[in-house]
């Protein structure tokens, strides 16, 4: 295979979920790909087509999730093999068939490089952890991370989730729906959980005690981001950037426009096949 029409794949193995891009670099400049159009996955791009993109629930054995997950983009774009497999993400390094390993730092920055050009600074929610980055050209200049506490992280929200037996996905839209947050003062995610169930004991309406959870979070992550001085335009990327009240809690936070890429949970697997040309 020429290295003009290279097949590379991405594999990001994050706690929640195991997303994998296929990319074919494009021989000729100006191509489009049907195969984009057909899996409505992210968009066309002239200098690459996107062959295939799939993902996994991690699950307890990301081991099955990866291989499930690369199998399932592999059977998507029709072909046997890759030329080459870079992986990122916190189990990175438990892909066995790996050419290249890079940080989600790294991944994440580059990949919103690409689909939103001239951003200047990324957030990044993990299941576990957060992370703001600033970069230039699709490089890293400098960032921060929160790897040490689960109230940094969407963690954080699935549990208070749980607390209000409501899915992550239903806790998010009942949030959007408040127009006057609470304010949740613990910083510490077992002491937010006795907090939440106080204020909902108290009476607080709970799309504004779920809204306050997005709002106690948002901050976090700007205390994070401001020291960096982040510059606009800022991308939210990671599947945590499809829950748009923490979309509007954040850029509450930051006090500016919050840009989300399409299909944000394919970020970093895609700007690790993009390392791979």
């Amino acid at each position: 295979m020429s290295s003009g029409n290279e097949i590379i794949a991405g594999v990001d193995v994050g706690s929640r979920s195991t997303k994998v891009v296929i990319l074919r670099k494009m021989l000729q400049a100006g191509c489009q790909s049907s195969v984009v159009d057909s899996l409505q996955a992210l968009p066309s791009h002239p200098e690459y087509e996107i062959l295939a993109r799939s993902l996994v629930p991690t699950g307890w054995t990301p081991q099955t999730a990866i291989a499930q997950a690369f199998q399932q983009a592999l059977d998507q774009a029709g072909l046997q093999s890759v030329s080459r497999v870079i992986a990122t993400g916190y189990g990175r390094s438990l892909v066995d068939f790996v050419d290249r390993r890079i940080t989600e730092i790294t991944a994440h920055a580059r990949g919103a490089a690409d689909l939103l050009p001239g951003m200047r600074t990324v957030i990044d929610i993990g299941g576990q952890d957060s992370k703001a980055i600033i970069i230039s050209d699709g490089l890293v200049e400098d960032f921060a991370m929160n790897d040490r506490c689960a109230a940094g992280s969407g963690k954080f929200l699935e549990y208070l989730a749980m607390t209000m037996n409501l899915t992550v996905e239903e806790f998010a839209e009942l949030a959007y729906r408040s127009n006057n947050p609470t304010n949740i003062s613990s910083i510490c995610t077992v002491f937010a959980e006795s907090e939440v169930l106080s204020l909902l004991a108290e009476g607080v309406a709970r799309e504004d005690v779920a809204a306050g959870a997005h709002k106690a979070i948002a901050w976090r992550v700007a205390q994070l981001a401001l020291p960096l001085h982040p510059q606009t335009p800022v991308a939210f990327s990671g599947g945590v950037a499809r829950n748009r009240c923490l979309v509007r809690e954040l850029s509450q936070a930051l006090k500016c426009e919050i840009l989300v890429p399409p299909y944000p949970e394919f970020t970093g697997a895609l700007g690790a096949a993009l390392i791979g040309f």
